[in-house]
C-alpha cells in the first residue's frame, strides 16, 4: 500500500514548487530593494542646511544665508 503524493507540471512533488516560487521572491524583493535604495542616494533634497540655534545667534543680525528664510531666524 504505497502513497499516491500530488505532482506538478514536471512530476515534481508540489510541497517543493512552492519553495522555489518563494526563493524566487525573496530574490526579486532583494533586489528590487536595492535598487530603490541606490535610487533614493541619488535624489538631491530640496530641504535647506540645518543651523544650530547656537551658530544663528553668533551671526550678525544682518546677514542671513540664502537658504534660510527670514521667519526661521528667532
Amino acid at each position: 500500500m504505497s502513497q499516491a503524493v500530488a505532482t506538478g507540471y514536471n512530476h515534481a512533488p508540489l510541497c517543493c514548487i512552492g519553495a522555489d516560487m518563494n526563493r524566487k521572491k525573496k530574490i526579486n524583493q532583494t533586489l528590487k530593494n536595492k535598487a530603490k535604495k541606490a535610487n533614493a542616494k541619488l535624489q538631491t533634497s530640496n530641504k535647506p542646511k540645518y543651523i544650530a540655534k547656537a551658530d544663528r545667534e553668533a551671526l550678525p543680525l544682518g546677514v542671513l544665508p540664502e537658504s534660510l528664510p527670514c521667519d526661521s531666524i528667532a
